[in-house]
C-alpha cells in the first residue's frame, strides 16, 4: 500500500472565492441529504438491541502456513481493533453478528462475519500490488482497481537500490518512462521523458509533485532517496489534466515517508564503495604515435621529430604517458542516512539527516550533499488534522568543461595528448603549463546550491465526508557558480586569467485550498473535488566577470586583484499562475467507473490576448471481472477495460517570452564627435501579444488482466498525443527590423504501445520469486512547422579548428524530433575514381567519398539526408526479485532499440594528420597509394571540399542491453539481533552498470552531449557523443540497522 498525503498549494482566499466554496459545500450537502433520504425510504427500519460481546481468538497465516505478525484486525464500522503478535495470534472482544476485517500491506483484505464461533483462523492471500495498490494522484489518492487512467506506482522496496538520485531509482522500472543518463558527472541531473518528447522550445521534463506540492525547478539530486516512500508516474491526460498547463509531459508524484503511530524506530543506512570508467578508448601508445608522426613529417618533407634512441625508449616503455590513466581514476563513494520515525495516538514524525560524497571518475570532479528532513502529522481532534513537511540540503558540485568545442572540451584535450610526451619533472600539472592536464588541474570550478522546501497542510472535516483542506508552501533555491582560470591556461592567456562569480536566487510560493465531498450509498460511490491553486515564482541572477589579474594566486577569492571588471544583473519578471480546478470520480460497485476533470489556468508568461487556458478530460473504465458471469467462469481474477481523452498544456517557457526586450551591444553604440563612443540601447526582441499555450490532446486505451489469483498480471496501453501550437521562433518580414518572432506554429505527434507483465513465479514458505517485464514503443513525428514548414537546423558547431561548422540535427516536417542530418558515406576516393571528374571534382585520391543523393551531378549541402534519430523507438526493462529465507537478490536490466548516436569522438580520433593521438586503427589503416584498402581517409574528415564530418559512417546504432542494478542482501534472523536491541540488521552488496551488450563502438551508447544548454538542444540534439563525461561502473557495500 502506498501512503497517501494530499498536500496542495494555494493563494490567499478572497471573499468571492470563499463564497463559491460555501455554495459548493451547500450543493454537496443537499445532494447527500436527498440521496440519504431516498435510501432510507427504500429500506425498512431495524431495531437495535444490545448484545453481549464475546472474545474471539485466532491465528493469521499466509498461503504457505507461516504465521503473520502485524496484521490489523478490526471490527467493520466500529473503533475496536488490534494487531497480531509475533506468533500471528490475536484476541479481540466483539459482538455476535459483527464483521472482522483483516488487513495487511501486500495481502488481500478479508472480511469474516462472527456468528457463534469463538476461534477465527485466517489465511491471508498475497495481493498483487500492481492492481490492488493505492495510487497517489493529483490532489488525492485512488485504489488502482477503480483508477481510469494510466499510471505506474512504485513503493520504496520496488525502486532501484542504492541510487544517488530520484531519477536513478526509476531506471528500467516503469513502462513508457525513458530515464537517460547522458552525462556521468556526479550531481548531474538525468533526463526523463514520459511517452516521448512533445515540444521543441519548451521544457519537456515531467512535472514533479512532492507530497502534493508541484515544484517548478525539478528535483535532481536534492531529495534523499531514503526519504522516498513511493513514486507514482501519471501518464495519460485524465490523470495529468488536473495540473492543466503543466501536465502535458506527465507528472511524477513523490510521497515522502511519515512516522508510525504504533512504534518508534531509529534507522541507519550506510554504504561505501568505488566507481570506475565503463570502457576505454583503444589509443595508440607512445611508440606507435611517434612512428606515425615521423612518417607524417617525412611525407611533408620535414625532419622526423623522433630519433632512434627516443623510439627505442618509447618501444620499451621507458618513456611515454598513457593519458587515460592520468585523467581517469577510481572514484570513491559514500552515503550515510540517519532517520527516526515514531509517534503516538495523535502525532507521528519522520526525520532524517543524510550525507553523500561521490568522487567522479575524472580527476577534479565530484559531488557532495548534506540534507535534512522533518515530516510531522498531528491530529488536533476528530475533525481537524495538520501536517508539515520541511527539508533542506546543501550541494557542492565540481564539474568539468563539457562543451563540444575545440578548446574547452576536457576529454578531447586529454585523448589527443601525445603519448610520446612525458611530463615527469616533478612539477604538478597545476604548475606545468605544458602538461595536457594543466587546464584541468589549474582551473578552479565550484557550483554550490542551497535548497529549502517547507509545506504546511490543514485539513478540517466539519461533517462526515466533507473536507476542507488548505495547503501553503515555499520552495527556495540559491546557487552560486565560481570559476577561475589562471593566465597559464591557453584559453585565457590573452586576458591574463579570468574569474566569474554567478549568483542565482529562485523562489516559489504556493497556496492551494481544496474542498472534497464523498457520497457512498447503495453501491454508488461519488467523490467530488474543487480547488484553487496560486503560485508565484521569482528569478534573480547577477554576476561578475574579472580579467587582467596581477597574480594567479588568489583566484576568485579576491577579485580586487583583477584589472578589468564586468558586472550584470538579471531580474526576470515574476511568473504568476492562478488556477481553478475540479474533478468527479464515480463508480457503481467497483464495476462501472467514470472520471471527469476540468482546470482553468491563468499564466503571466503568455501574451495579454491569451492569459487563460482551459483543460478538460474524461475517462471511463469497466471492471468486467466483477461481472457475475465472469466470476462464475473463473477466467480472470482481475479484468478492466479503460479509456481516457483529455487536453493538457505546457507553459514552461522563459518568463517574459511574450514581451519585447531592450538590449545593448556593439550595434547600439554611437558617437557625437566621431572619436569617442556612447553606449545606447535598442529593441532586440519584438513582443508577442498572441503567444499562448502549447496544447496536447491525448487519447489512451488500456486493458488490465490478472489470472491465477493475480499471480500473472498484464497491462496493455495504446496512446496517441497530438501537441499543437508549438512555441517557435518563426520568420517574419525583414521590414520590421527583425527576421524572427517567437510565436505559436507547428505540431508534433507521439503515439505508441506499452506492455507491462508482472508475475509471481514461485511462492513457498521460505522462497519467493517475482518478475516484471516492461516494453514500450513510441513513434514521434513533426506534422507541422507553421505556414511554410521551413526546416530548422539545430546544434551548429565544429569539433576541430580544421573542420567546417555543421548542424548535426534538423527539425523537419514528417521527420521525428532528434533527426540526425548529414551525408551518405560511400568509402574513399581511389586513384582514377570516376567521381574525380563528376560529383567530387575538387577532391583528391584518399578523400572521403559521399553519395550524390539528389543526382544533380555534384556533392554539396543539398545531398544531406536524415540518417536516423537519436530517440530510441523502443525501451524495455526486466526486473527479478528473489527471496530465500534471509537472502534477497534484486536484478534490474534495461535497454533500448531503434536509436542512433553520432560518434564524433571516434571521428576526431581517426584524424591521421593530427599532431595529437588517435585510435590504434590510425597506425595501420590509413589510405595511401600503397595501401588503397585502408579505411581511414588520408586527410581525415575535416575541411573537405565535398561532404562533411556529419555523415553516415559515424551514425551508429545506440541499441543496448544493460544490467543496470544488482543487489544481493542478507537479513540476520530477529532471534539473533534482538539480543543486542536491534530489530533489523541487513547487509548487502550492490553493483550498478555492471554489464552492457551493445554494438556501439564508443565508450557508452547511453552517453550524449549537447552544443549548448538551450531547451531546443535539450529536446532535439542529445544524440551526439563528443566530449561527454563517461559513465561509470559502481560497486558498493552497505548496511541497514533498525533499533
Amino acid at each position: 500500500m502506498v501512503k497517501t498525503f494530499t498536500k496542495h498549494k494555494t493563494t490567499s482566499l478572497m471573499p468571492g472565492r470563499l463564497a463559491k466554496l460555501a455554495v459548493c459545500a451547500g450543493i454537496c450537502l443537499s445532494v447527500q441529504m436527498a440521496w440519504h433520504d431516498a435510501a432510507l425510504a427504500a429500506e425498512p427500519a431495524q431495531a437495535k438491541t444490545n448484545i453481549a460481546a464475546v472474545q474471539i481468538t485466532g491465528t493469521v497465516t499466509d498461503e504457505t502456513g507461516a504465521t503473520l505478525p502485524g496484521v490489523n484486525v478490526s471490527v467493520k464500522g466500529g473503533k475496536t481493533g488490534t494487531t497480531t503478535n509475533a506468533d500471528g495470534a490475536y484476541r479481540l472482544n466483539v459482538e455476535p453478528g459483527s464483521t472482522l476485517v483483516f488487513s495487511m500491506m501486500g495481502f488481500t483484505t478479508q472480511e469474516i462475519k462472527v456468528t457463534d464461533q469463538k476461534v477465527v483462523d485466517v489465511k491471508m492471500l498475497q495481493a498483487n500490488k500492481q492492481l490492488s495498490e493505492i495510487l497517489v494522484v493529483g490532489y488525492g489518492s485512488k485504489n488502482k482497481n477503480t483508477f481510469t487512467g494510466s499510471a505506474v506506482a512504485l513503493n520504496a522496496e520496488d525502486l532501484n537500490k542504492s541510487s544517488q538520485s530520484l531519477a536513478q531509482m526509476l531506471q528500467g522500472r516503469a513502462p513508457g518512462v525513458q530515464v537517460t543518463q547522458n552525462n556521468g558527472t556526479p550531481g548531474a541531473s538525468l533526463s526523463i521523458r514520459v511517452r516521448g518528447t512533445n515540444s521543441i522550445n519548451a521544457d519537456s521534463e515531467p512535472l514533479y509533485v512532492i507530497d502534493g506540492f508541484p515544484v517548478s525547478s525539478g528535483v535532481g539530486f536534492s531529495i534523499n532517496p531514503d526519504d522516498v516512500a513511493s513514486l507514482t508516474v501519471l501518464k495519460d491526460a485524465s490523470s495529468t489534466a488536473i495540473y492543466g498547463a503543466r501536465g502535458a509531459n506527465g507528472v511524477i508524484m513523490i510521497t515522502t515517508k511519515s512516522g508510525n503511530k504504533h512504534k518508534s524506530s531509529l534507522n541507519i543506512h550506510s554504504y561505501a564503495g568505488f566507481q570506475q570508467i565503463v570502457n576505454r578508448f583503444d589509443l595508440m601508445n607512445g611508440y606507435q604515435n611517434a612512428i606515425r608522426l615521423n612518417n607524417l613529417a617525412t611525407a611533408q618533407g620535414n625532419t622526423p621529430p623522433y630519433g632512434a634512441g627516443r623510439l627505442d625508449s618509447l618501444q620499451q616503455g621507458i618513456l611515454g604517458t598513457n593519458w587515460q590513466n592520468e585523467v581517469f581514476r577510481t572514484g570513491y563513494v559514500q552515503s550515510h542516512t540517519l532517520s527516526f520515525e515514531g509517534g503516538g495516538p495523535k502525532t507521528n514524525i519522520f526525520s532524517s539527516f543524510d550525507y553523500l560524497n561521490q568522487e567522479g571518475i575524472v580527476i577534479k570532479s565530484g559531488y557532495q550533499r548534506i540534507g535534512g528532513r522533518v515530516n510531522i502529522n498531528h491530529t488536533v481532534n476528530d475533525k481537524l488534522t495538520m501536517s508539515a513537511r520541511v527539508f533542506g540540503n546543501y550541494g557542492i558540485q565540481n564539474d568539468l568543461p563539457l562543451a563540444p568545442s575545440t578548446i574547452n572540451g576536457f576529454l578531447k584535450q586529454v585523448l589527443k595528448a601525445n603519448p610520446a610526451s612525458t611530463f615527469d619533472s616533478g612539477v604538478s600539472a597545476q604548475r606545468d603549463a605544458q602538461n595536457p592536464l594543466h587546464f584541468l588541474a589549474a582551473e578552479d570550478r565550484s557550483n554550490t546550491s542551497y535548497r529549502t522546501q517547507a509545506y504546511y497542510s490543514l485539513k478540517f472535516e466539519p461533517i462526515k465526508n466533507l473536507v476542507f483542506q488548505t495547503d501553503v508552501g515555499a520552495d527556495m533555491t540559491r546557487s552560486e557558480a565560481l570559476y577561475f582560470a589562471p593566465s597559464t591556461v591557453v584559453t585565457v592567456s590573452a586576458t591574463k586569467g579570468k574569474a566569474t562569480i554567478t549568483n542565482i536566487d529562485e523562489r516559489e510560493l504556493i497556496v492551494n485550498p481544496t474542498l472534497k465531498y464523498a457520497i457512498k450509498q447503495g453501491g454508488h460511490n461519488l467523490n467530488l473535488l474543487a480547488g484553487f491553486n496560486g503560485q508565484k515564482s521569482t528569478y534573480w541572477e547577477n554576476g561578475t566577470i574579472a580579467t587582467n589579474f596581477a597574480s594567479d594566486e588568489l583566484g576568485y577569492n579576491n577579485l580586487s586583484n583583477a584589472g578589468t571588471f564586468q558586472s550584470y544583473s538579471v531580474r526576470a519578471a515574476d511568473a504568476k499562475r492562478a488556477s481553478w480546478f475540479g474533478r468527479f470520480d464515480y463508480d457503481y460497485k467497483n464495476k462501472y467507473i467514470l472520471t471527469g476533470t476540468f482546470r482553468a489556468d491563468g499564466s503571466s508568461v503568455f501574451g495579454p490576448n491569451h492569459k487563460w487556458g482551459y483543460f478538460p478530460s474524461a475517462a471511463a473504465a469497466w471492471n468486467f471481472a466483477e461481472e457475475d458471469v465472469i466470476k462464475e467462469k473463473g477466467w480472470f481474477t482481475t479484468g478492466k477495460l479503460r479509456g481516457s481523452y483529455g487536453i493538457t498544456g505546457n507553459d514552461r517557457i522563459p518568463t517574459g517570452s511574450s514581451q519585447g526586450t531592450f538590449g545593448a551591444n556593439n550595434s547600439t553604440k554611437y558617437t557625437f564627435d566621431g572619436v569617442s563612443t556612447v553606449q545606447g540601447i535598442a529593441i532586440d526582441r519584438l513582443s508577442s501579444p498572441d503567444l499562448k499555450w502549447e496544447e496536447t490532446k491525448a487519447l489512451d486505451l488500456g486493458l488490465d488482466l490478472g489470472i491465477f489469483n493475480n499471480r500473472v498480471i498484464l497491462e496493455v496501453d495504446y496512446y496517441k498525443k497530438n501537441t499543437n501550437d508549438l512555441l517557435l521562433a518563426r520568420s517574419i518580414s525583414p521590414s520590421t527590423g527583425f527576421v524572427t518572432r517567437f510565436g505559436n506554429a507547428g505540431a508534433v505527434v507521439n503515439q505508441g504501445w506499452e506492455f507491462f507483465l508482472q508475475t509471481t513465479n514461485l511462492r513457498a514458505k521460505d522462497f519467493r520469486w517475482n518478475s516484471t517485464l516492461s516494453y514500450s514503443i513510441n513513434t514521434n513525428k513533426v506534422t507541422s512547422l507553421g505556414n511554410n514548414n521551413a526546416d530548422i537546423p539545430v546544434g551548429s558547431f565544429k569539433p576541430d579548428g580544421a573542420a567546417n561548422f555543421e548542424s548535426p540535427f534538423i527539425i523537419r516536417k514528417g521527420a521525428p524530433l532528434g533527426a540526425i542530418y548529414g551525408y551518405v558515406y560511400e568509402g574513399i576516393v581511389q586513384q582514377n575514381d570516376p567521381v574525380l571528374t563528376t560529383t567530387q571534382k575538387n577532391s583528391n585520391p584518399g578523400d572521403p567519398k559521399f553519395k550524390d543523393v539528389n543526382g544533380d551531378g555534384t556533392v554539396n549541402a543539398d545531398d544531406r539526408i536524415i540518417l536516423g534519430t537519436g530517440v530510441p523507438k523502443a525501451i524495455f526493462g526486466f526486473t527479478n526479485n528473489i527471496v530465500y529465507k534471509g537472502f534477497e537478490l534484486d536484478i534490474v536490466v534495461q535497454g533500448q532499440t531503434g536509436g542512433k548516436l553520432l560518434n564524433v569522438q571516434k571521428e576526431d580520433l581517426l584524424n591521421p594528420i593530427s599532431n595529437g593521438n588517435g585510435l590504434v586503427q590510425v597506425s595501420t589503416d590509413v589510405w595511401s597509394p600503397t595501401n588503397p584498402n585502408g579505411t581511414v581517409p588520408a586527410n581525415g574528415f575535416y575541411g573537405t571540399t565535398h561532404g562533411g564530418f556529419v555523415n553516415s559512417r559515424f551514425v551508429e546504432s545506440s541499441d543496448f542491453v544493460r544490467v543496470k542494478n544488482v543487489t544481493l542482501g542478507y537479513t540476520l534472523p530477529e532471534r539473533i539481533t534482538k539480543r543486542f536491541g536491534v530489530s533489523v540488521l541487513h547487509f548487502y552488496v550492490n553493483a550498478q552498470n555492471l554489464l552492457t551488450w551493445t554494438k556501439y563502438s564508443g565508450l557508452d551508447p547511453e552517453i550524449g552531449n549537447i552544443v549548448d544548454g538551450s531547451q531546443q538542444n535539450r529536446n532535439v540534439a542529445r544524440a551526439m557523443d563528443f566530449n561527454a563525461f563517461p559513465l561509470a561502473k559502481m560497486y558498493l557495500l552497505g548496511a541497514k540497522v533498525t533499533f
